[in-house]
């Protein structure tokens, strides 16, 4: 015995007619959503690439003036060698081997040497009592350490906002992906009320996530 399914009623014919407009409109916001998804996962994966180039770069800046560090005080300890053979010449009046030892100074040491020499450190009790103080002396690789250093800080924070972005553009694909969501299921509902707030809901959380990422760096 075959059957025929009953034919639509009148107030079927209405429902279906009110939900039309929600099956485009959704759909158009589905594919923005998706396009939109898509974007903030290749900028995220863009800034974390980022964020790990400039972490590399303070580990090598680190690494650098960590180096440059331990040269300058080997050089500073040679400096300060230099400088008590050649005291000890001088009180012994040995003024070859006193010569032979200043002429052999590096720039660095022999610069404050001079400076030193011209306070007249043997006749003037007020004298700085040796070349090594930090008015007159500058350790070796200390310029280039400190600059190192600073570049290094400057990478770790670049790469801190970087990762900082990054995870920015994450959670807007979680925005994305919830409005993906609603605006598939606003068609589902029968009653017009659930299908109108779900798609309101959808369309808020959509422009709220285009305008996150719009204020976010590309």
């Amino acid at each position: 015995m075959q059957t025929q399914s009953d034919p639509p009623t009148a107030q079927n014919t209405e429902r279906d007619e009110k939900k039309k407009w929600v099956e485009p409109v959704a759909a158009l916001l589905m594919a923005l959503a998706t396009l939109s998804t898509a974007w903030c996962g290749y900028q995220s994966a863009a800034w974390t690439r980022q964020s790990n180039r400039l972490m590399n770069e303070f580990n090598t800046l680190e690494r650098r003036a960590g180096l440059l560090t331990v040269q300058g005080m080997q050089q500073a300890t040679i400096h300060t060698g230099m400088f008590m053979q050649a005291l000890a010449a001088h009180q012994a009046g040995n003024d070859k081997l006193l010569n032979f030892y200043i002429e052999r100074f590096p720039p660095e040491l022999r610069k404050a040497y001079d400076a030193w020499i011209a306070e007249k450190p043997f006749e003037n009790p007020s004298a700085d009592p040796h070349p090594f103080v930090p008015k007159l002396y500058q350790p070796p690789r200390t310029r280039e350490a400190a600059d190192a250093t600073s570049k290094a800080a400057n990478a770790l924070e670049e790469a801190r906002k970087a990762g900082t972005v990054s995870g920015q553009y994450l959670a807007n694909t979680v925005l994305f992906a919830t409005v993906l969501f609603f605006a598939s299921a606003s068609g589902k509902f029968d009653q017009r009320r659930v299908r109108v707030v779900a798609f309101a809901f959808a369309v808020a959380v959509f422009m709220f996530a285009v305008l996150r990422t719009m204020m976010l760096p590309r």
